[in-house]
């Protein structure tokens, strides 16, 4: 999906695609959709979509925050409550999180399994 075709966050947030739940067991047996529904929301981890223009700034100042923080396109974690949800564009859904509610980027290579 086009990243035009998205709501654009203003100040702080940051718009987060999350990753698609599991539709099966290891075992091979599909999950009801009930339970895939219930999953697409807590599965804490999604790819930045957009970001507000005071997204890593200080609030006051607008000065850039020191480190590395996450860009647009970078696979990140977040709180597994975190965030408004959104439903666009008939059926895609997607997290609206301040800027200080994603915990990590997670690097090319390494999938997250399990949150415990």
């Amino acid at each position: 999906m086009s990243h035009q075709h998205v709501p654009q966050p203003i100040g702080w947030k940051v718009l987060v695609k999350p990753i698609e739940p599991k539709q099966q067991t290891e075992g091979g047996i599909y999950l009801p959709d009930s339970t895939v529904e219930a999953e697409e929301y807590l599965v804490a981890q999604g790819h930045i979509m957009a970001m507000g223009e005071l997204a890593y700034h200080e609030r006051e100042s607008g000065q850039k925050w020191k480190g590395k923080w996450p860009k647009i396109d970078d696979h990140v974690t977040f709180g597994k409550y975190a965030g408004q949800k959104l439903i666009i564009n008939g059926g895609e859904k997607l997290l609206l999180l301040n800027d200080d509610e994603i915990t990590s980027i997670i690097p090319n290579g390494c999938e997250v399994n399990n949150y415990v």
